[in-house]
């Protein structure tokens, strides 16, 4: 079970008083971008793209944050219980982006931006697509912090948001798993067993699309409380916090291990 809380006790909370007013912190201002890779264990043509979304990860280091997702709508992540990594979020926004059972694999999306082509991209183009994108400022700052308790595996998410003038947005809480081992169809044709999937989207905390907040011009906190289930290796897993604008477009994120 997931909820959104500031305050404690069961009454109704305005929003006024879920947002609370804290200092601001140093790494808010850069815009971080998001790589959605759209992947399958089936697919045999997606180490590469993978391959491809890591180089753009090494030339861009915090300033990208990648997230693979296996929509089980389309074929190439269906199959095998054992290697199913699908989960209900990426479907959506899988099919939001106008992907179904027979879009090509791999393919993916900077931002949830689209152009005349549409939202969804061949790997190659990943790179030109994000340097279009590395300069666009953003009006929405980030900071995001997790703890666990080691007794429950509850973890807390703690979102701190500014914005340059106050102005409504939606964020977004990803669950990342990262360096999950199982098989993986290869480009010649064979079956790798001991390959490592990489930032797979195992659930969005909340809603796929998350809330929408008035963020004001003085930074506030935004606080959000799950618990991590027994099957992912908390060592491996990591928050992800989007601030979509009104066109659905990711305009800034922030992304932290789970502490």
């Amino acid at each position: 079970m997931m909820s959104v809380i500031v305050l404690a006790g069961c009454e109704v909370i305005g929003e006024s008083e879920r947002l609370v007013p804290v200092p601001v912190p140093a790494d808010t201002t850069e815009r971080v971008h998001v790589l959605i890779e759209f992947t399958g264990f089936r697919c045999v043509n997606c180490p590469k793209a993978s391959a491809a979304a890591e180089a753009l990860k090494q030339t861009y280091g915090e300033r990208l944050i990648v997230v693979a997702m296996h929509p089980a709508s389309n074929p190439f992540t269906q199959g095998a219980a054992l290697y199913d990594y699908t989960c209900e979020a990426a479907d959506v926004y899988y099919r939001y982006m106008g992907g179904n059972a027979t879009t090509p694999f791999p393919t993916g999306n900077i931002n949830f931006t689209s152009d005349e082509e549409g939202y969804l991209s061949d790997y190659p183009e990943w790179a030109t697509l994000l340097a279009q994108q590395m300069s666009q400022p953003t009006e929405i700052h980030l900071s995001v912090q997790t703890e666990r308790d080691d007794n429950t595996n509850s973890i807390t998410i703690t979102t701190t948001a500014s914005a340059d003038r106050k102005q409504d947005c939606r964020l977004v809480t990803w669950l990342v798993e990262d360096s999950i081992q199982g098989a993986q169809a290869m480009p010649d044709g064979s079956v790798n067993r001991e390959y490592y999937h990489r930032h797979v989207l195992r659930m969005a905390v909340d809603d796929a699309w998350g809330e929408t907040y008035t963020i004001p011009f003085t930074p506030v906190t935004i606080t959000t409380t799950m618990t991590l289930s027994d099957n992912y290796d908390p060592k491996h897993c990591s928050i992800v916090v989007a601030a979509l604008d009104d066109k659905y477009r990711i305009i800034n994120a922030r992304q932290t291990t789970i502490q």
